[in-house]
């Protein structure tokens, strides 16, 4: 068999069922289960997986090892119980098999959220040969022989579920997830980045003085150079608007501007809070910077800040300011996204 998957689970009847009627019935299903006492075992047989069973460690780079050492196919794509894959998933993998043969490969992580999705890139596939390990024991890394595994992009794009609010509540996330950033904080592994997590777990369930306190703690490590440091920036810029401090916001990320101007999310925050601060001469050319961008696949990015949702703002800014050709111009651009709000707005003006 080609391609394995290769997932860890435990009580994840509410979602199991997806994941594997995505999976093609091509590849082999290997599911580690850590101690379900739902009905997940069940339902994983029922997709003719294979079910080994063990102990849950604190340690997701342990169990992903422990895992991928099951699955025989030639290479390994890493899953999670509350993803799913497109219905082209075997013709992408196939086509970066044949283009990048022997060489790990990034997906695409599509988070789906209550009102919006933000994408960002993991290395989840990648031959099935010794040489390739994980390490971490959150946010685990792929490793190949000891160094970070080198990788390109196969394009694929897998929708994850699992940052909806009911799913932290019910499996209480919060507590597990913050329980293992302190311990890979006590043994100093990837200390900025840790903190930044933790201020992103407090930041989804609104704590957001605590997620300040974290976030600024990481921006203290200077860390400019590393992919997660401008979202961890954006990051805290909307905590502090939340906290209503719009104004310290736009004032900490001006100072980056030149430094990141290839992130959509950057301007388009900085177009927000310039409509909070009233600096009506920044909103236009925040949100047209945002635009020119356009969408990234480099950095962590909500999809819509440089596409639709800058096109949106920008057409409510003509309107308020009573130019009603231009907002009409730029609901349309936005509405040629597929953004329905500015379809309703369209409709209105």
């Amino acid at each position: 068999m080609n391609i394995s998957v290769c997932l860890i689970v435990k009580d994840e009847e509410f979602n199991i069922e997806r994941v594997l009627k995505s999976i093609p019935p091509q590849f082999e299903i290997v599911t580690y289960d850590t101690g379900s006492k739902d009905r997940t075992v069940e339902i994983a047989k029922n997709y003719g997986a294979i079910i080994k069973q063990g102990e849950w460690n604190d340690n997701f780079a342990q169990a992903r090892n422990q895992s991928i050492s099951w699955a025989t196919g030639e290479y390994i794509l890493i899953l999670d119980a509350d993803e799913e894959l497109p219905s082209d998933a075997e013709a992408t993998l196939n086509q970066y098999i044949t283009k990048y043969p022997d060489q790990a490969g990034t997906v695409f992580i599509e988070n789906i959220m209550e009102n919006e999705s933000a994408r960002h890139r993991m290395v989840r596939f990648f031959p099935n040969k010794p040489a390739f390990q994980f390490k971490g024991i959150v946010h685990e890394q792929l490793y190949e022989n000891e160094q970070p595994a080198s990788f390109r992009d196969t394009e694929l794009v897998v929708k994850h579920y699992g940052y909806a609010k009911n799913e932290y509540s019910v499996k209480d996330k919060f507590n597990r997830y913050l329980k293992l950033y302190q311990k890979a904080l006590d043994e100093r592994q990837d200390e900025g980045y840790m903190l930044y997590q933790i201020g992103k777990l407090y930041n989804s369930v609104e704590y957001y003085k605590e997620a300040e306190h974290y976030l600024r703690r990481s921006l203290d490590y200077k860390e400019e150079n590393k992919l997660y440091y401008p979202p961890m920036l954006v990051l805290l810029g909307y905590t502090l608007k939340e906290l209503g401090r719009s104004r310290e916001a736009a004032d900490l990320l001006t100072r980056y501007r030149d430094i990141y101007k290839d992130f959509p999310d950057l301007f388009f925050l900085l177009g927000l809070l310039a409509m909070d601060t009233g600096e009506i001469y920044v909103i236009e050319p925040s949100f047209k910077e945002a635009l020119r961008i356009g969408e990234t696949n480099k950095y962590t990015s909500v999809l819509g800040t440089g596409s639709f949702k800058a096109a949106y703002n920008l057409g409510v800014y003509y309107e308020i300011l009573g130019l009603k050709d231009k907002a009409r111009e730029y609901y349309k651009l936005a509405v040629s996204w597929g953004y329905d709000p500015a379809l309703v707005r369209l409709k209105n003006i």
